[in-house]
């Protein structure tokens, strides 16, 4: 998974941060042509990434690089350019030393997307559980809808089918920072756990005297019905926050035609 967002905090006060948004030709030696002109300019890449999820034509290459103050970038761009395989050379110059965002507004799978700090997250879950009704149950119901919603994006870009799919979610977790999976299911009877160690939710929460990964579980049973078209129910059996090791989220069916429902309403 691809994130469009870079951040630098800068340390040396007698220099700049430039940036390079560089657009290519997806060929064998593009990346390896735009990294010599690089070091031919003495410019130390500091950080950067590469695209080519949206285009496998095209890809895109992302350089944070550190400039003594006042240098003069055009001769670099000039030379980017002018290489066969660069399509286009965006650049911008950071004189703070705070964060660069290379990309505005943010997106990820085509979509806009923020950053949100954990704890902030998880403010906002505690809030819900004060003052609304049946919170479990609403934040359940959020995250059915966001494990879909992840599913159809994936199909933009990837294949994905009861045979792959535990294995996306589990790459998706992790590139997102929420967590680490491990699952035993049996998907053609769609029964089994999903295990997650270092849950964004429960690691931040601490302690607490029931499950609160309400959202997570939803959020595997919006994923897992969407890939199968069969509707299926997911509760958490234990909790990082209540003493367990880990958190685990129990998968089974619900009969045929029943639609998705809180915890607890098809005991």
């Amino acid at each position: 998974m691809v994130r469009d967002l870079c951040m630098f905090s800068k340390a040396d006060k007698e220099s700049e941060v430039v940036w390079f948004k560089i657009s290519y030709e997806n060929t064998v030696h593009s990346e390896a042509d735009i990294t010599s002109l690089f070091a031919e300019k003495e410019l130390d890449m500091r950080f950067a990434y590469l695209d080519s999820l949206e285009d496998p034509s095209r890809g895109k290459y992302v350089i944070f690089t550190e400039v003594e103050k006042g240098r003069d970038v055009s001769d670099i761009i000039k030379e980017l350019q002018e290489l066969d395989v660069v399509l286009d050379v965006e650049y911008g110059i950071s004189k703070n030393q705070v964060m660069q965002s290379v990309e505005f507004p943010l997106s990820l799978f085509g979509e806009r997307a923020i950053i949100l700090r954990a704890s902030t997250f998880v403010d906002i879950l505690k809030i819900v559980n004060e003052n609304v009704s049946q919170a479990e149950g609403v934040q359940m119901l959020t995250g059915i809808k966001s494990g879909t919603s992840a599913v159809r994006l994936l199909r933009k870009v990837i294949n994905i089918d009861e045979n792959n799919c535990f294995d996306l979610l589990r790459e998706l977790f992790m590139a997102a920072g929420w967590g680490i999976i491990e699952y035993d299911v049996d998907i053609r009877n769609l029964k089994g756990t999903i295990r997650t160690g270092d849950c964004f939710i429960a690691d931040t929460y601490k302690n607490n005297e029931v499950p609160v990964c309400a959202y997570i579980s939803g959020f595997f049973a919006g994923f897992i019905s969407e890939v199968t078209k069969r509707t299926v129910q997911v509760y958490e059996s234990q909790c990082l926050t209540t003493g367990h090791t880990f958190c685990e989220h129990v998968i089974s069916p619900v009969p045929e035609g029943t639609k998705h429902v809180p915890r607890g309403e098809l005991d």
